[in-house]
């Protein structure tokens, strides 16, 4: 008897698996509820077989899960983010190792128009799921991410609603599917808990555009820290850069293109309220090189927070990031490193910087890919802590 597994036809991969062969003279017949050895071992070969195949697949997935209405004036468009991780970090006190495996992110995605000028995108989130902490596994909690509507008059004049990233540093604004290291950089949010953000995001509205095609602005007014009474004025953020060559026009910034786009971007942002202000300055590098066999990707940023005295959990500091890789087209291969330091203005209080070194195997792009980092994070008068990450990521959208 033969039993066939057919997966629907667009499926990357088609199984098929033999049942237990016919019983012939000094043979017994086997039950399908008593498989023997080697029906098991075929199984398990088969199933190992299909990861190999799907993992050496590096043709990246060019179909969208989309709904259209009939004249295609709107549309709806569904995709997900799945990103299970292995960390394993000494404690702060280096007397013992904690290990976790857990879902660094998991996000669901929908966007679309409304008409050609309206367009949507909302994206929920449960980060960290299953990682434990003093020994409880997180259980889980979705919560919207991002939730926003643009109005696109033209290039040169975009309006962003609704809950949206702050127009802070390159590497604050990116997506968190196209990250070049496993994260993003250690001190890159450090405004979001004494602001009331979510990971960078406020409510509020911006005005966004690229004039000329080579310059691109974003100024928005955020709810910021509301006071008990609601009467605080509001928080006041933007950005200018300045694109050499082709602009990023995404309302998410890219974090590498492994190597395949020419693209300089030289950025400087503010945030402000009260007496808390953020100050940034950022450059962003990618090149293809050899007509496309390698390339590179660099990335720089500078940060100096000050709560002042308005939010006083956030002492002044200047926050660094510099991460680089070396793209290796045929081999689907980027060696990276990621520095990033925070220096407090305190003498008293410890300075502290994070160093990561690994690779990235591209897959299929950011559809596909998995990154591997070993490095230290060190706080000055305590001991370094060594830590491993591994991260697999599956992107649809």
């Amino acid at each position: 008897m033969e039993q066939t597994v057919c997966n629907p036809p667009d499926s990357p991969l088609l199984t098929r698996r033999d049942a237990t062969p016919p019983a012939t003279a000094g043979c017994t017949r086997l039950s399908e509820s008593a498989p023997t050895k080697d029906a098991i071992a075929r199984t398990c070969r088969d199933l190992i077989l299909a990861v190999v195949i799907i993992a050496a697949s590096v043709t990246p997935a060019r179909a969208q899960w989309t709904l259209d209405t009939k004249d295609g004036k709107a549309s709806l468009r569904f995709g997900f983010l799945a990103q299970p991780q292995l960390e394993v970090i000494d404690t702060p006190d280096n007397t013992a190792t904690t290990k976790n495996i857990f879902l660094r992110r998991v996000r669901i995605l929908f966007g679309g128009k409304v008409s050609d000028k309206w367009t949507f995108f909302f994206e929920t989130d449960s980060p960290n799921l299953g990682k434990a902490t003093a020994g409880v596994k997180d259980s889980g909690s979705v919560l919207m991410q991002d939730a926003f509507v643009t109005y696109n008059c033209c290039d040169a004049f975009k309006v962003d609603a609704g809950l949206i990233l702050t127009p802070l540093g390159h590497n604050h604004l990116q997506s968190a599917a196209t990250l070049l290291a496993v994260d993003y950089g250690p001190y890159t949010f450090l405004e979001s808990t004494p602001t009331g953000e979510r990971v960078g995001r406020d409510y509020g509205a911006e005005v966004r555009g690229y004039p000329a095609g080579h310059f691109e602005y974003r100024l928005g007014v955020f709810q910021g820290v509301r006071g008990l009474d609601g009467s605080n004025q509001f928080r006041v953020a933007g950005r200018a850069v300045y694109y050499p060559f082709a602009a990023d026009t995404g309302f998410f910034y890219g974090g590498t293109w492994q190597g395949t786009k020419r693209i300089v971007a030289l950025g400087a942002s503010f945030d402000k309220q009260k007496e808390y202000s953020t100050y940034g300055a950022d450059a962003f590098v990618e090149q293809p090189f050899d007509k496309g066999a390698a390339g590179v990707t660099v990335q720089f940023d500078w940060m100096r927070f000050d709560g002042g005295t308005f939010l006083t959990s956030l002492p002044r500091q200047n926050a660094y990031l510099l991460e680089a890789a070396v793209h290796l087209a045929q081999s689907h291969f980027s060696p990276l490193v990621q520095y990033a330091t925070r220096n407090f203005t305190n003498p008293l209080t410890a300075d502290t910087n994070s160093l990561q070194a690994g690779a990235a195997f591209w897959m299929a792009g950011h559809t596909r890919n998995v990154k591997f980092t070993a490095g230290r994070l060190h706080t000055d008068g305590k001991p370094n802590q060594t830590q491993v990450l591994l991260q697999l990521q599956i992107f649809f959208y």
